[in-house]
């Protein structure tokens, strides 16, 4: 199935300079106030590797670039300032970290031109990362997507924290990494489905479609037949908190992802089936029945919030739909 996803190229294209993707809009007018950042740019590097599109050839070398400008001996700066001065919030076990070894594995695989540089960088920035007790999962995560097309001899060391983290966490009622499931959470168990095709672990593969499982079941609304979202007003916790409202593009995203892996490894059509569902979110079948997509610019509105969808049309919105509408055509 082909999506048409010119327009929301096009939009890409209108927020990216010759710096790199700006981070935030204000409507569909890119807001230099709030400048670029790591995360954005590493994400549509990756957009770039996995479409052939002539459109996106250029501009790969700049969003490249900006990761290679945000380089520091142990770690990425993450937030450019619009004096072009990097915001002194530097962490070396920030997320960030993770989502730039993330597209720097892509980049290894399948840009001959770039591999030998983002191998360089992969290799410096990799060896502060493992050496940081305290990741969040999503960091653990990331990197072992990264690693899957390069060094994945180490991907063994980086499931078995996110399994550890995993049996600390879980009850009879709670099958999660974390006290909360918040942010990009399709990450996770994806993670283990690419461990478990890299080392040929049950166990990886096991709680890969457990997690998931149980992550459906909190996230689908079966009464009205569409995914309902953690919202970023709380998110959901293992206390019992479920916040509605504040739902974002990027985890439609990240779960269209995680379950169109899950389709290609067990072939059970219920995964391919909620691909499509996690898709058709944007397309406004959601709880308020609003589509994201703005018609006259080809962003992707911010949030689904209780007045409606947020107007701002961001990078992380359209990236988010772009990588989805990607994965889409792998079902077809």
């Amino acid at each position: 199935m082909k999506l048409k996803i010119e327009r929301q190229i096009d939009y890409l294209l209108k927020i990216t300079d010759s710096v790199g993707l700006i981070e935030h809009c204000n409507i569909d007018q890119p807001n230099y106030k709030e400048g670029w950042c790591v995360d954005d740019n590493a994400r549509a590097l990756q957009l770039c590797l996995r479409y052939k599109n002539s459109k996106l050839k250029d501009v790969k070398k700049v969003y490249f670039n900006f990761l290679k400008s945000a380089l520091k001996n142990n770690g990425f700066y993450d937030d450019l300032n619009q004096d072009l001065t990097w915001q002194e919030n530097f962490e070396i076990g920030g997320e960030h970290n993770g989502r730039a070894l993330a597209a720097l594995g892509e980049t290894i695989n399948f840009d001959s031109v770039l591999s030998n540089r983002a191998k360089q960088m992969f290799d410096q920035i990799y060896k502060y990362v493992k050496q940081n007790v305290t990741l969040h999962t999503r960091v653990v995560a990331q990197t072992i997507l990264g690693l899957r097309y390069y060094r994945n001899e180490e991907i063994e060391f980086w499931a078995e924290k996110l399994t550890d983290k995993y049996n600390e966490e879980i009850n009879n009622e709670w099958k999660w990494f974390d006290s909360e499931i918040s942010y990009d959470s399709g990450r996770l168990p994806m993670a283990l489905l690419v461990a478990y095709q890299k080392t040929e672990r049950e166990k990886y593969f096991e709680i890969a479609i457990e997690s998931l499982n149980f992550l459906t079941k909190l996230i689908f609304d079966k009464k009205n037949d569409c995914f309902s979202f953690p919202g970023n007003d709380g998110w959901f916790t293992k206390s019992g908190i479920r916040a509605k409202f504040g739902q974002q593009p990027v985890e439609a995203g990240s779960m269209v992802e995680v379950y169109v892996s899950a389709y290609k490894i067990t072939k059970n059509i219920k995964y391919r089936e909620l691909a499509i569902k996690a898709f058709e979110w944007f397309l406004g079948k959601n709880i308020s029945g609003i589509s994201m997509i703005d018609k006259k610019t080809g962003g992707i509105y911010d949030g689904l919030e209780k007045e409606g969808a947020s107007l701002n049309q961001g990078a992380e919105s359209v990236l988010s739909y772009l990588i989805a509408a990607q994965e889409m055509e792998k079902l077809y």
